[in-house]
């Protein structure tokens, strides 16, 4: 359910007037976690409909959580171990360090580096 209440402005994309009603929790399902591990806003939280702002907040929050960032990577170790390429985006170096072959870093949304770290 969207609403339209243009005295609110999406902190992403800076467009207003289209959110969801209030969210109180947010479930994340992750490898390695034996029941859901609840998001609760601290405030009051509506999702901009108009980005991807809500996916986001789940991933800062997922990578903050140490069980979440575990799960994380060994779900990219085992899957490129058995051939598959991944695509991860961290803002921790340590695990850009671990398991990256390639890196890109972006600076104000342009490619400012690129560099094979390993074979």
């Amino acid at each position: 359910m969207v609403e339209s209440d243009s005295s609110l402005t999406c902190g992403q994309c800076r467009k207003s007037g289209n959110f969801t009603a209030p969210v109180s929790v947010i479930l994340v399902f992750a490898p390695g976690l034996t029941k859901p591990y609840p998001l609760i806003p601290a405030e009051e939280y509506r999702v901009c409909g108009a980005c991807n702002a809500i996916f986001t907040l789940v991933t800062r929050a997922t990578e903050a959580h140490p069980t979440t960032r575990e799960a994380a990577r060994e779900l990219i170790r085992e899957r490129v171990a058995a051939g598959a390429a991944a695509i991860g985006v961290f803002h921790d170096m340590s695990t850009v360090e671990e398991l990256a072959t390639r890196t890109l870093v972006l600076e104000a949304g342009r490619v400012a580096e690129m560099e094979r770290v390993r074979q």
